[in-house]
């Protein structure tokens, strides 16, 4: 590969689908970070302290998300594996928690089910992350 085959193979441009996937990502990692945070503030105050596993979460998502932008292959099967664990805990929760739980259980179970369907069903996406395009001489 020579020189400029790289820099133009750097250059290619993030489908809207995966850069919507990114933000959501990020939009993640924020939540958790905060959420995070209040935890750390509040340790002593509650029974189960859970700020450093949110600030954790939200360093992954933190840094999948960034290299899902970079076009990373491993990324996009973390942020789905989170997606899918999120996803899954989302349902589950609309069964085991309370009442006021299910609409927004729902709605967290279906934006993980688009973040998935962002990284895995465009074209746009399945083009990203495949193997690079053979060059012609």
């Amino acid at each position: 590969m020579s020189k400029e085959e790289a820099v133009e193979e750097s250059r290619r441009e993030v489908p809207s689908t995966v850069f919507i996937a990114s933000i959501f990502g990020f939009a993640k990692a924020a939540f958790l970070g905060f959420m995070g945070v209040i935890g750390l503030i509040s340790w002593n105050d509650v029974t189960d302290p859970w700020g450093i596993g949110a600030l954790a979460l939200a360093a992954l998502f933190a840094i999948a998300s960034w290299a899902l932008l970079r076009g990373s292959k491993v990324a996009r099967i973390v942020l789905a594996a989170l997606a899918v664990a999120g996803g899954g805990t989302a349902l589950l929760y609309v069964f085991i928690g309370p009442t006021s739980a299910i609409g927004p259980s729902l709605v967290t179970a279906a934006l993980d089910a688009l973040v998935i369907w962002l990284l895995y069903s465009p074209r746009a996406s399945k083009e990203y992350f495949g193997p690079p395009a053979a060059s012609t001489p």
